[in-house]
């Protein structure tokens, strides 16, 4: 039997018949799993190599992973095409923290089954990532034991060092990290960077490491290392956007056809949030040679050869486990942890709970951990607390015994309460000062649904009540600005002083344009959504503004991905006109040289006790005029 194949574009073709999946699904009587997994192979075997799952059959995708994981030399002739839907029931099950380490907090994701007899395992990311692009395979893997993916320091959510680390430095933040959970023993997994730390993570605490699996372990030549060095130099922030283009398209080159463009949206976003201390992995990696360590392992080792751009370097890491395997995957690219996740934990189980050498305590020599340096305490702490929607994450500056209200800043959509990091320096010298993620920017879980500034105020109602402060001050920055507001109306008993940055008050026809505009994010595949995005941004950014700034708002803003115009919509959706007249605590209302500069006076008839302050900065204007700010807000505050 032969089956005709069509192509679908330029290097990529598919059997004409293809295999539906929806029979498989169960909706329509009991399928036999096992029986369903053998056909698949005899499918493939016939030349009907593609599958579909576009409707998201549930339980199709898995068994169609067993049949992968089952069927080695057949897994490489096989296209499933499906959608993108992430489980948010399993992703729930992974939870986010803080511990101290040694450069600052270290922010980690994690779930755990309860009860296990098996091994913990640590997931140690690539460079410039975090530990988010683990969060599909942590929520499957720890559904029978305890799984940790820690942001390594500068990078996602982690405190970064005073300098440059190199990758001893990194593993013993790792070591720390699970001293300071009091983990004895783990299996760890590590992505590129990440697999030279597990490395050396197995060299320096030979009696923590059970097990490693390492995605890559390149073996460079020379020439190979001069160019890798040369392509992650630092990037220079255009204000075109351009310094994107390279981003993206690197993204693009190593992609398969099954990974979805959110998939690459995505792991830009987490790679911009490093900012400047973005290279610094990159820099370590390549300070850090495989081919010295890797032989000097003595636990099991598993190496997954991807189809990207450390294909070639990894294959010669084959000669060189002293204990393990190279295993070749040439389907799978950046992004198949996401797309591939049931296959891939198959695998991870099948050698971590599997027959293999046992650790050999002692085995290896441990290597001299580095010496923490001292830190001073930072100004700011993190940390998350329970909402109605999952965890909500939140900065806190200033002590618990400073004499004055504490003031608790909503941010802007889309945003997060990062950008008002140096304005909670600045207002903590003398009070508790907070700033919330709202639900579904930042780190903070996103609601089912779109939720109305109603919602949002209810929500950090619910979080002031849980820190258990009786008392507080707000201030908000666009839709923060009717966040403060509403939450003004709903809890008079709890808010005092209101400070809001702009008023949105649209005519009807404004509201239109507006609305029209806020739409859900479209990723396109030149990454052209990216360059307009950022290149919009500076029209409303003056020149003193330092680039990193508008950098580090952009990077918070395309966080939210799919949900981050549900912010929009609930600003343009409340009445705020409606609102304003009935506030009766104090209320200061700023206006800057923005956006909404138009807008905002409007709001002027409206107060029912409160003035309108002009002010000749735009956006940007917490982190360039820090003190002067402050300076307006507590003359109106403390009055």
């Amino acid at each position: 039997m032969s089956v005709e194949r069509f192509q679908v574009a330029p290097g990529y073709d598919i059997s004409r018949l293809i295999k539906g999946g929806w029979h498989l699904a169960g909706g329509h009587g009991d399928v036999d799993r096992d029986q369903a997994i053998k056909d698949m192979a005899v499918f493939v075997e016939k030349g009907i190599t593609t599958f579909d799952c576009a409707d998201h059959y549930t339980g199709v995708e898995e068994m169609i992973g067993d049949f992968r994981a089952s069927h080695p030399s057949l897994a490489p002739l096989v296209q499933v095409h499906t959608k993108f839907v992430p489980d948010y029931e399993k992703l729930g099950n992974v939870k986010r923290d803080y511990v101290d380490g040694r450069y600052g907090q270290l922010h980690y994701r994690w779930a755990d089954p309860g009860a296990t007899d098996r091994a913990p395992v640590l997931f140690i990311h690539s460079s410039p990532s975090s530990g988010r692009m683990w969060e599909a395979l942590l929520a499957e893997v720890g559904n029978d034991r305890l799984v940790l993916a820690p942001d390594t320091p500068g990078f996602g959510d982690s405190a970064a060092p005073p300098a440059a680390p190199e990758i001893a430095d990194y593993a013993a933040t790792m070591g720390d990290f699970l001293d300071e959970l009091g983990i004895a023993e783990v299996d760890v997994v590590g992505y590129h960077t990440g697999s030279k730390t597990c490395v050396e993570l197995a060299l320096q605490r030979p009696d923590m490491v059970r097990r490693l699996v390492l995605f890559s372990a390149p073996i460079y030549s020379d020439e190979e290392l001069a160019k890798q060095k040369s392509d992650y130099a630092p990037e220079k922030i255009e204000r075109d956007g351009s310094h994107l283009a390279w981003r993206w398209n690197f993204s693009k080159t190593f992609r398969k056809s099954d990974i979805p463009w959110i998939v690459s949206h995505r792991g830009i976003a987490e790679s911009l949030k490093g900012g400047a201390q973005s290279p610094w992995g990159h820099r370590a990696a390549f300070n850090y040679h495989h081919a010295e360590n890797l032989p000097k392992v003595r636990q099991p080792v598993l190496v997954f050869n991807f189809g990207d751009d450390l294909t070639g370097p990894t294959a010669r890491a084959a000669e060189l486990v002293a204990n393990g395997r190279v295993e070749d995957l040439p389907d799978y690219s950046h992004g198949s942890i996401d797309v591939h996740t049931a296959s891939i934990a198959i695998r991870l189980r099948d050698f971590f709970d599997g027959p293999g050498a046992p650790l050999s305590t002692g085995a290896n020599t441990p290597k001299p951990v580095p010496t923490a340096p001292e830190i001073k305490p930072p100004p700011i702490r993190r940390s998350f607390h329970a909402g109605p929607h999952g965890l909500l994450h939140i900065r806190r500056a200033g002590q618990s015994d400073a004499p004055k209200i504490p003031l608790v800043m909503f941010h802007m959509s889309p945003n997060s309460g990062r950008i008002y990091e140096a304005f909670l320096t600045e207002m903590g010298r003398d009070r508790i000062a907070l700033a919330p993620d709202t639900p579904g920017f930042g780190e903070s879980d996103a609601p089912q649904s779109p939720p109305t500034i109603e919602d949002y105020a209810a929500c950090m109602g619910g979080l002031i009540d849980e820190l258990g402060f009786k008392r507080i001050d707000v201030m908000g920055y666009h839709t923060g600005s009717q966040t403060a507001m509403e939450l003004a109306c709903q809890r008079p008993d709890l808010v005092g002083n209101v400070v809001m940055v702009s008023a949105p008050l649209y005519t009807a026809d404004e509201r239109e344009i507006r609305h029209a505009r806020n739409k859900p994010l479209v990723v396109e595949e030149d990454g052209s959504h990216l360059i307009k995005r950022f290149a919009g941004l500076w029209q409303f950014y003056g020149t003193e503004v330092e680039d990193t700034v508008v950098a580090r708002n952009f990077c918070e803003s395309l966080r939210g991905g799919p949900v981050a115009w549900w912010g929009h919509r609930a600003a343009f959706t409340y009445a705020m006109a409606e609102k304003i007249p009935t506030v009766n605590q104090p209320v200061l209302l700023l206006n800057p040289d923005d956006d909404l500069a138009e807008q905002t006076p409007r709001a002027g008839p409206l107060l029912n006790n409160g003035r309108i302050h002009d002010l000749p900065y735009s956006h940007g204007m917490l982190d360039a005029h820090t003190a002067e700010i402050g300076a307006i807000l507590r003359q109106f505050l403390d009055t």
